[in-house]
């Protein structure tokens, strides 16, 4: 039986799916209206229309046909229809949304999958509004997910019927049929949704809908391939926000988010239809720029264009941000590259730019221009690439040890991996230079399995040369830790190099909970089930640092160096560290002290009840056979005092693997 498309119904599951489409175009594309029409065969209606401000347009809203509407052109023809101004065009200036304020209009037909019309999805503007090829681009993806949903309304419907058929001849056959219709439904909706959800990640960053990097490097290559050296130019300008740390440390990373999210609109908000912006990581942002008209428009015409647009920027970055009782400022720095005089490689220019911030940041100016000076830091940046991707085949890369010790015995109980770079040609480089390079680069991922490996490997030696209850700890990367193949990879190590999982632990920092909170838990809840302990690092520098006690399942908190530098002299910085021992105390945590230095300190934290203390007065990181020579095998003589202090089971440790 041939389907009727019109009396056809939408779920209101596939409804708000929609809903949610128009308002997400409305809103990248910033215009009022974004609408899916659906026809009749006398008339057309507004089936989802935009929650978006300023538009006319409500759910329901009905129109005859035969009065030229745009949708029904659309319709009929069977094709795109932009109208970037109705008002200056004859075929146009009549049409009756003008009464309504839309002046300009670009929408895509829908149909079913027999061909026959649903209606139209169609943006709208109260103002002349040519869209951007991304917004023009988006309709279609949109379009195209529609559609899909279409189909398997459809087909829904067609197997329906089928089973109705089925039923009067075979009735011992329908519940199975319709078992199967449901399943083949729900599996095509959630590979849909997973489709249209993988598409809309690998083009827009999900925070602020802008563009991400990967949509950067595409449209700003398609731009430099068409570029006219003589006639026109591109310009790359590179923002960052300096105080943006705070901001999350005095505001949490909620109000943070929402700071990042108005700022995205208001840039957007702000470009014209030749320029196109993009979030490439945390609190950067790209901006792309060429002449409006570049037959008219001079190299230094240009160049005092695009500072009027640095400029213009720059205001709307310090104009304060009021959200939820605070009125934010944040400071803005940016760099600028212009191709084709600084290059004409997408990823030079913004390189170039980048660096043209970073040095405009510390000149503490607004915005300032590439130059020779940025090529230097460029020329330094390149050098460390260049040795960084070599090091780990040439064996230049190392870990050192630093012991951690038992504050009551005075035993050492454990280790912290730390890894250290001897350069042949740069000699000792420190890792607060070269570990940003790596995960700018994607190298953190293999250094960083580098260093497990080498930590586990060593921790086994260890074990079986000196058998004792001895933990060795690694920092993880923030993208090391986003590696969907992470846990598995310790879970490998340990059991090819036969170490107890009790005796890994994995130190995380803030930067590896704020991005992703519901994987940061199911990464950290499938470490522990290993058995393999984990601890908080530098807990109490971060606004959020005490809800993630709350969110997460930790072993141990280890105490910020920062607190204990001043604790002899500062009563202040003695009450707080009092206080996370105490925190940890009530919570069945283990505490580390880091950043002892002096006698004194150390008696503080063992007066204290701090479990175990690490620094320099304990011993300098060392290599491996130092590190056994020095603090192993004294310690092997001391296996009664060790096993007071060290790690057993730990009832945390037990919850985790129940």
């Amino acid at each position: 039986m041939q389907a009727n498309s019109e009396e056809l119904k939408v779920s209101d599951g596939i409804f708000q799916g929609w809903q949610q489409t128009v308002n997400l175009i409305a809103e990248l594309a910033s215009i009022p209206a974004a609408l899916i029409m659906r026809i009749s065969h006398d008339s057309i209606q507004v089936f989802a229309t935009s929650e978006s401000e300023n538009n006319p347009y409500d759910r329901g809203m009905t129109e005859p046909l035969g009065q030229g509407l745009y949708c029904e052109t659309v319709v009929a023809e069977q094709s795109q229809l932009l109208v970037p101004n109705a008002l200056i065009n004859n075929d146009w200036n009549q049409n009756p949304d003008i009464a309504l304020g839309m002046i300009s209009y670009c929408g895509l037909p829908l149909n079913w999958p027999d061909g026959k019309p649903f209606g139209t999805i169609c943006m709208l503007d109260s103002k002349e509004n040519c869209y951007t090829p991304q917004a023009l681009k988006l309709l279609d993806r949109f379009r195209e997910t529609i559609e899909t949903d279409l189909r398997i309304i459809f087909e829904k419907h067609s197997f329906e019927q089928a089973n109705l058929q089925l039923e009067a001849r075979i009735a011992e056959r329908t519940q199975e049929l319709e078992d199967l219709n449901r399943k083949l439904s729900k599996e095509i909706d959630r590979r849909n949704a997973s489709e249209h959800t993988l598409q809309y990640n690998q083009q827009y960053d999900a925070l602020t809908g802008l563009a991400n990097r990967s949509s950067l490097m595409h449209s700003l290559e398609a731009q430099l391939e068409q570029l006219n050296p003589v006639r026109s130019g591109i310009a790359v300008l590179y923002l960052s926000l300096t105080n943006f740390k705070s901001i999350n440390n005095s505001y949490g990373h909620v109000i943070g988010d929402t700071v990042l999210r108005e700022l995205a609109r208001r840039i957007q908000n702000n470009l014209d239809h030749h320029q196109f912006a993009a979030r490439i990581i945390g609190d950067e942002f790209v901006i792309i720029t060429q002449p409006s008209k570049p037959e008219q428009t001079t190299c230094q015409d240009f160049k005092e264009q695009t500072l009027d647009l640095a400029q213009q920027i720059s205001k709307l970055c310090q104009k304060a941000f009021h959200i939820n009782g605070h009125s934010i400022t944040v400071i803005a720095n940016i760099g600028i590259a212009m191709a084709p005089h600084d290059g004409l490689e997408a990823s030079a220019l913004i390189q170039k730019a980048g660096a043209a911030m970073a040095a405009s940041k510390e000149a503490e100016l607004n915005y300032g221009f590439f130059s020779e000076a940025t090529e230097a830091l460029i020329n330094q940046r390149y050098l460390l690439e260049t040795h960084l991707a070599d090091a780990l085949e040439n064996d230049e890369l190392m870990l050192h040890y630093q012991p951690l010790i038992c504050t009551k015995t005075g035993a050492t109980v454990g280790a912290e991996a730390l890894l250290r770079w001897f350069s042949p040609v740069l000699g000792n480089v420190r890792p607060d230079q070269f570990i940003h390079v790596a995960e700018q680069t994607g190298q953190i991922i293999q250094i960083g399995n580098f260093v497990l490996r080498s930590a586990i490997r060593q921790a086994s030696r260890w074990h079986k040369q000196y058998p004792a209850d001895f933990r060795i700890a690694v920092n993880i990367s923030p993208i090391q830790f986003k590696d969907d193949q992470f846990a598995d990879y310790i879970a490998e190590l340990l059991d090819c190099y036969q170490l107890p999982a009790r005796y890994l632990e994995i130190e995380i920092t803030e930067g590896v909970l704020i991005e992703d909170e519901h994987r940061a838990i199911k990464t950290i809840r499938t470490i522990q089930e290993l058995g393999v302990r984990t601890s908080l690092d530098d807990f109490g520098t971060g606004y959020s640092s005490l809800s993630y006690l709350k969110k997460y399942t930790f072993d141990t908190l280890k105490i910020d160096r920062s607190f204990i530098a001043n604790t002899v002299d500062n009563i202040q910085d003695q009450k707080l560290v009092r206080s996370i021992i105490s925190i940890a105390r009530s919570l069945d945590l283990q505490v580390v002290a880091e950043g002892i230095e002096t006698t004194e300190q150390d008696s503080f934290i063992s007066q204290e009840g701090c479990d175990f203390g690490q620094g320099y007065y304990y011993g300098k990181p060392v290599p491996g056979d130092v590190f056994a020579i020095r603090y192993l095998k004294n310690n092997h003589t001391k296996q009664k005092a060790v096993k007071v202090c060290a790690i057993q089971n730990s009832p945390t440790n037990n919850k985790a693997a129940g």
